[in-house]
């Protein structure tokens, strides 16, 4: 019985990720030159980011949110290769 429950629970969840909801990279400038707007800025030390000192970014432009994740230099300093580096954003 529990491996048909974990088969079921399987298919529902591939089924849910392969539905168009899957994330996009997309750069920080780019994010905003499409009209996102800054919602939150946290900076964020510790186990989960091992120990380095880094800066999420969420974004929103209507039901769409992007985070953005950097270095707290490269956001402090506005690092253009940092800002213009797709890699750093998720959309959804």
């Amino acid at each position: 019985m529990n491996k048909v429950l974990a088969f079921a629970v399987a298919a529902v969840c591939l089924a849910q990720a392969s539905d168009g909801r899957a994330q996009e990279q997309q750069s920080f400038k780019t994010l905003m030159a499409r009209g996102y707007d800054i919602k939150n800025v946290t900076f964020a030390r510790g186990e989960s980011t091992e120990n380095r000192e880094v800066v999420l970014v969420t974004l929103q432009k209507e039901k769409s949110v992007a985070v953005c994740y950097f270095a707290a230099a490269n956001w402090i300093n506005l690092s253009a290769g940092t800002l213009d580096d797709a890699r750093r954003c998720e959309v959804r």
